[in-house]
Formats: structure tokens, sequence, C-alpha cells
């Protein structure tokens, strides 16, 4: 087996410009690479975190459509100092909170929908430290409603 790494998500979007106004303006990354592709048109650009990580690829293009029912889960997780913070952030530039802030455990999460609807998960804390059920038990989930079908 190799050692892996992984190195970004990419989302499929309808409006790259929108969908990179609402992940720079919210969440500070920053374009590191555009990318224009011919036959067939494609374009990609490639954000990157505060570190100078490259964390999110942002595509689109007339043969990659965007999946017409958004899955009820976060495909991108962001990690913030403040969940309660950010939600304001989130609900003064317009944007639709999928789930209120709560605490779990260690971490707080709040989750936003982007343009296209995809849910962002965004937590604050030390996932890290977050335990393992035990063994042979079954817990609540914080958010059921967040898993099942609209």
């Amino acid at each position: 087996m190799a050692d892996a790494r992984f190195m970004n998500f990419k989302l499929v979007v309808s409006d790259l410009d929108r969908s990179l106004a609402f992940y720079t303006g919210l969440f500070g990354l920053k374009e590191a690479v555009r990318l224009e592709f011919a036959d067939p048109d494609v374009d990609e650009i490639v954000l990157e975190d505060a570190s100078g990580a490259r964390a999110l690829v942002l595509l689109h293009g007339d043969v990659m459509p965007v999946p017409s029912a958004v899955p009820g889960w976060a495909p991108v997780v962001v990690q913030v100092d403040d969940v309660h913070a950010v939600a304001a952030e989130i609900r003064a530039a317009g944007h639709e909170l999928a789930l209120e802030p709560l605490g779990f455990g260690p971490v707080g999460i709040v989750m936003a929908v982007d343009p296209d609807g995809y849910l962002i998960e965004i937590i604050s804390g030390d996932a890290n430290t977050l335990e393992s059920t035990p063994a042979g038990q079954r817990v609540p989930h914080p958010v059921p409603h967040i898993h099942r079908p609209t």
C-alpha cells in the first residue's frame, strides 16, 4: 500500500466567480492557480488556505454539470477559531445557515450552504480529541436531520 497524502478537494460549481467570491470572502481562501482548458472547455480555480496549502479546487464546464440533488452531507469541512463569529459573518453576507452553531464534545459546529447548495461543515476546537464510541454502542447523532433526505 502506498503512503498517501490528501491534497485537496474538488467541487463542480455552476458559476465560478460566484463560488470564488463565497469561498474567498467567507473563509479567506486565496486564488493560487487558474487553469482554462479547451476541448472540452473546463475551468479550474485552485484555492489555498492561510497556510499556503492548496485546499480546494472549483471546477466549471459545460461537460461537468453540478449534481442536481446535492446530498445532505458536507463535502468540505473548514476549521475556524469561532463558529459563532463565522455564523454571524455568513448571515451578514446573505448566505444560508443549514445548522445553527452547536457544541459537540470538544468541537463547535455550524453548517453553511454554498451558492450551489453544497453543505459546508465549519468547526472550531480540536476535532483530533474526539474519541470513538465504545465498542458495540451507538450514540445519538447531534444533527440527524442533516443526513435525512428533504
